[in-house]
């Protein structure tokens, strides 16, 4: 299943836009620190399903401007959108934390290191909660629900979680 394929069509449901527009717009949303997606990742997927027949394109030129490709979606790009919906509410896939070997490893350190690490650990961890926290309180008082929001909720749940999480393996070691 590709979650970069359901980005992108997902996106051009009911609007054109070019690879340069879209690489943009997914960029404000910080869609790299959700999703393991890359600009390349997301030029070279957009290609791929415009050869394979899931959407239309066609080029245009506006004024001195360079001509650009617009991509838009077409039947056949729906319905691999409604199937690769489908396969993901079927299989919410595994999840992973990068720091994992990093926690598997950390009786390996002296007392001193393990410590010094564990704090460096937990103070990133306040600075992302805050960060999340910040960006969760901005659209909730902007009123904005939907799924984003509901996505930010939980990055900003998450947070609280493995914040409180790492004051007690801190505790455990001290």
């Amino acid at each position: 299943m590709s979650s970069i394929n359901l980005i992108i069509l997902g996106y051009l449901q009911n609007k054109e836009k070019s690879a340069y527009e879209m690489v943009k717009e997914f960029d404000s949303w910080n869609l790299s620190n959700w999703l393991k997606i890359s600009d390349p990742s997301i030029y070279k997927n957009i290609i791929k399903l415009c050869d394979n027949g899931y959407l239309n394109s066609r080029t245009v030129k506006e004024g001195e401007m360079p001509e650009k490709t617009l991509y838009s979606m077409n039947e056949k790009g729906n319905t691999y959108f409604n199937e690769l919906m489908e396969e993901s509410s079927k299989n919410i896939g595994k999840v992973y934390f990068e720091f994992n070997a990093f926690f598997n490893n950390i009786e390996h350190l002296s007392e001193e290191k393990r410590k010094e690490y564990l704090i460096n650990f937990k103070n990133k961890i306040e600075e992302r909660r805050l960060t999340v926290e910040s960006r969760y309180n901005h659209e909730k008082h902007n009123e904005i629900i939907g799924s984003g929001f509901f996505l930010l909720e939980l990055y900003n749940e998450f947070y609280n979680v493995l914040e409180k999480w790492s004051e007690k393996v801190i505790d455990h070691y001290n």
